[in-house]
């Protein structure tokens, strides 16, 4: 009984030292946080102080909730930087100030020679210093064309339309921009604020020395690092739309009923009436084959059914010829019971 008291006494002892280690801990946290927020801003400075007294008082109401309050109160302390405090705006506002515009064209081009209009528009591309992205051509029974999907840079990309409009004056134009300067700033002011948040996570990775806060200062980082990634993918996505426009081209030819019959090509009477007969033999051949096929797959059924069909057939047969016998017995006895009665 003793020594169960005893055990009740250490366990206690341990579990208030570890209370008061974290709350130690906690308070610590909140100052330094507080601390780094005053040199950017006094107001973030007394709103974070405020907020790691609160936490003391959180801790000490209810105590074991300790766990994970380091890497709280870290994420909460970017936050502020996060939504962008003067300190952030100051800094933008001293980065010289470029409007990004996506610019893309859809231009229609119907042109009586297609080759020679696919060659003139890739003799253009060239000239401008853009390349060809991706390229579709197709021939149907009307007409032919071919679709071009064209990237520019962006201070070729009217230089580029003055010449494929030099090539057809009466091409369909449709052009427009996409304006992403607003979204940019918004980007680069996160990305600031996670690159900072970043950098104290580590700062407090290196000086923890119990592995539950190593492990909640890791997952904290391991979060921030993907926002990062992703917010400079998406940075990197849009720098390099703004640095290249885009272009798409159709260009379509017109093919008239005389003008298709004029393309198929015609040999002397002979060749076409051998070229007629083999491809008739051609067809008769494939068909053959094609019976060929069918009846081998159908041969399994077709026996099933002669067994099942035959031996039926076989005593129909047998009882008709056995009625006609019959019948004829019978004829034979009334014809030779008429005279006697006579």
């Amino acid at each position: 009984m003793r020594s169960e008291k005893e055990w009740l006494g250490r366990t206690a002892r341990t579990s208030w030292n570890r209370l008061w280690r974290g709350m130690a801990l906690s308070a610590v946290l909140a100052a330094l946080l507080a601390g780094c927020s005053a040199s950017n801003d006094p107001a973030a400075s007394s709103s974070s102080a405020a907020s790691g007294h609160n936490q003391a008082a959180d801790a000490k109401a209810s105590p074991g909730a300790v766990a994970d309050s380091q890497a709280n109160t870290a994420g909460r302390a970017s936050e502020g930087q996060e939504a962008g405090g003067p300190a952030a705006e100051t800094a933008l506002a001293a980065e010289p100030f470029s409007r990004k515009i996506i610019y893309t064209a859809n231009l229609v081009m119907q042109v009586e020679n297609y080759e020679e209009a696919e060659s003139r528009v890739q003799e253009a591309v060239k000239q401008s210093g853009a390349y060809i992205l991706q390229f579709n051509e197709n021939t149907s029974s009307s007409e032919k064309y071919g679709i071009f999907t064209i990237k520019v840079p962006a201070n070729g990309f009217q230089s580029l339309l003055d010449l494929l409009e030099k090539i057809n004056p009466s091409m369909q134009k449709n052009m427009q921009g996409q304006d992403v300067t607003e979204e940019y700033v918004d980007l680069t002011a996160r990305l600031k604020a996670k690159q900072v948040m970043e950098g104290r996570l580590v700062a407090f990775m290196e000086k923890a020395e119990k592995t539950d806060e190593l492990v909640a200062f890791s997952n904290e980082l391991g979060k921030v690092q993907e926002e990062i990634e992703r917010i400079q993918g998406r940075m990197r996505y849009l720098e390099q739309n703004v640095a290249y426009s885009t272009i798409e081209l159709r260009i379509t030819q017109k093919i008239g009923s005389a003008e298709a019959i004029k393309a198929q090509e015609r040999g002397p009477l002979m060749e076409r009436a051998a070229a007629a007969l083999n491809g008739t033999a051609t067809m008769l051949g494939f068909l053959f084959q094609w019976v060929i096929v069918i009846v081998a797959g159908a041969l399994p059924v077709l026996l099933l059914l002669a067994l099942a069909i035959v031996p039926v057939y076989l005593m129909r047969r047998r009882r008709k010829a056995r009625l006609e016998e019959i019948r004829a017995r019978l004829s034979e006895h009334n014809q030779l019971q008429e005279p006697k009665n006579e």
